[in-house]
């Protein structure tokens, strides 16, 4: 049901109307702690969480009447400015901290009183995350019955009087001078299409790679630089690495080193006896 008008009327009920559901946040210890200040209610279940523990709780859980003040606010912002009557709730469920609780609502009845009195009834309860019951009740409303109705008792003169044959006879004329809606002949039935088996995922296409961002073009007017060739890189020779020196053999215990033996010299070859030239023959 879509409301639109700044006030919820009586003509705009029917009996089975639902609320859109109000979802709250966890209820957590400081709104607990919040609510027990205000209403005056000092329940050490509610606080105190050793005196919970040894009444047998698991921890201190919230007030019942939390649950009813947010049933209480969903019919309020639905009604919008009509007269509460009555308001009455039973808790089915305990609501421990962190429970996530919506609130719901049905319009259960309508009924045309003596004197120009129009009431509903709403039938509403709460649920936690887990779809437990926790609170049900049901909340009456007094309301006009048009925008007529209404601007006719805040200029203090008496309400309008609609009784229930005269609301189906409203209906009526107005069913009968809406246009009727062409009939549209139902489509043919169809043969049920085979369901093709998935096709293969493609195969992922490789990327190609990047290229460079171009070079911006230079002025014009000025000659353009030539890149020069760089020269290879050049690797270093590898370094000859050095053998460790043989170490000495080890002294035995109680021996004195052998001396190492005498290096002869070499002999000296003969010294040549110098030949004499043949010389000429003095005469």
């Amino acid at each position: 049901m879509t409301l639109t008008a700044r006030q919820l009327y009586f003509e705009a009920v029917k009996v089975g109307d639902e609320l859109p559901p109000l979802v709250k946040p966890p209820v957590d210890r400081l709104q607990i702690a919040r609510y027990v200040g205000a209403a005056g209610d000092w329940n050490p279940l509610y606080i105190d969480e050793p005196h919970a523990k040894a009444s047998g709780f698991p921890s201190a859980f919230a007030p019942g009447a939390i649950a009813l003040g947010f049933l209480a606010e969903l019919t309020s912002d639905w009604v919008r400015g009509a007269r509460l009557r009555k308001l009455q709730g039973r808790f089915v469920k305990i609501v421990w901290p962190g429970d996530v609780l919506t609130a719901r609502g049905r319009v259960s009845d309508r009924r045309f009183e003596p004197g120009g009195s129009y009431a509903i009834d709403i039938e509403i309860w709460a649920e936690n995350q887990r779809g437990e019951l926790v609170t049900r009740g049901l909340a009456t409303y007094q309301l006009y019955y048009s925008a007529e109705d209404e601007a006719r008792q805040r200029a203090g003169q008496p309400p309008l009087v609609v009784t229930p044959e005269e609301e189906e006879a409203r209906l009526a004329r107005l069913s009968r001078a809406q246009p009727p809606r062409p009939l549209i002949p139902p489509r043919p039935m169809q043969p049920a299409r085979p369901i093709a088996p998935p096709a293969p995922p493609p195969p992922p296409l490789a990327r190609p790679p990047a290229a460079p961002p171009p070079r911006p073009a230079a002025p014009a007017g000025r000659p353009q630089p030539v890149a020069r060739p760089q020269p290879a890189a050049v690797k270093p020779a590898p370094r000859p690495v050095a053998k460790p020196a043989p170490k000495p053999a080890k002294q035995a215990a109680g021996k004195k080193p052998a001396k190492a033996p005498a290096r002869k010299a070499p002999k000296k070859a003969p010294a040549k006896k110098p030949t004499k030239k043949p010389g000429k023959k003095k005469r």
